[in-house]
């Protein structure tokens, strides 16, 4: 009786976990999908805006060891709470006060304080549901629920930047978010035992390929936003033709997914330098084409990115 209760209290947990992971991911990106652009198109240049990526990036390294000490303290629903307060915060500064570099830059702290909140708990609502069985397979379906969210918020959000405004952008993205946190309400928490050892610690346990996967995968997505921008100046100046873009790169990398998640649990280490070179190969095709024929390369990018995505995260799990 016992058991069959635990099991029923876990399905629901990992049936409401996915049900966040969907929403909030519909909810981040129809926000997040086209930032660069759109501070872009606020007057910003391509250095100011490669300033606030890496401004980004060094806020992680600060905040990242501050949120896991939170983490330990306080509950699934407070911080995820915190995140969706800064998720707030960090778009309506974006949308109402954003007018100058110091503007650009508190940004930037506001969107980490977000994001840094939201990814450990996505990562550790994702982990949950895992094991060390088949865990390839169950990683391929994390990411397919990831991928069908992009492809929904990247037509969603360029139909609406393009024919009306942010604003009603914000206000979806915002529903999303919230009902998305409704459902980590729902989820029975068990106590968090805070491991031994500090955060140094725990950079000297982890395999320094694992170090060097998660400083791909942060690579990969930069290049990513920055691609944007590229289709949006050289190819065509609009939100629909990036958001169509992405919808080809979503569409490919499901295709993808669905048939080489099985097969990635047997040479996860093999995999990795493959998978590298291809993604740096496509991406080096990509920035010498300024015709729609990038939509033919970008298609094969979805196999490609999404092989470098499975191989990541299997060892990054």
């Amino acid at each position: 009786m016992v058991n069959t209760l635990a099991n029923s209290t876990n399905s629901k947990n990992i049936i409401y976990s996915k049900i966040f992971i969907l929403l909030s991911s519909l909810s981040k990106n129809l926000m997040g999908m086209f930032n660069l652009i759109y501070l872009y198109n606020h007057g910003f240049s391509l250095v100011e805006l490669a300033l606030w990526q890496l401004i980004v990036h060094l806020c992680y390294l600060i905040l990242q060891p501050l949120s896991l000490k939170f983490s330990y303290k306080f509950s699934n629903k407070i911080l995820i709470s915190m995140s969706l307060l800064f998720f707030i915060l960090t778009y309506t500064q974006l949308i109402f006060s954003l007018n100058s570099f110091i503007d650009l830059i508190l940004n930037a702290i506001l969107f980490t304080t977000y994001a840094t909140f939201y990814w450990n708990l996505k990562h550790s609502l994702e982990f949950n549901t895992l094991d060390d069985k088949k865990v390839g397979k169950k990683v391929g379906i994390i990411l397919i629920i990831g991928q069908v969210a992009e492809i929904l918020s990247s037509l969603i959000s360029s139909f609406i930047l393009d024919y009306f405004s942010i604003i009603p952008l914000f206000i979806t993205s915002s529903i999303f978010m919230i009902i998305a946190v409704i459902y980590v309400f729902k989820i029975d928490e068990k106590r968090k035992k805070k491991p031994k050892g500090s955060l140094l610690t725990y950079f000297k346990v982890v395999p320094k390929t694992t170090l060097f996967h998660m400083f791909l995968r942060e690579a990969s997505t930069v290049m990513g936003n920055f691609f944007s921008i590229y289709l949006y100046i050289y190819v065509s100046n609009t939100y629909s033709f990036a958001g169509f873009t992405n919808f080809l790169l979503g569409l490919a990398s499901i295709i993808f997914i669905y048939f080489i998640s099985n097969k990635i649990d047997k040479k996860r280490e093999s995999y990795q330098l493959l998978s590298t070179i291809l993604l740096c190969l496509v991406y080096l095709f990509k920035i010498n084409i300024t015709t729609e024929v990038v939509l033919v390369v970008v298609f094969l990018e979805g196999f490609i990115k999404q092989f470098f995505s499975i191989v990541s995260n299997n060892n990054y799990y």
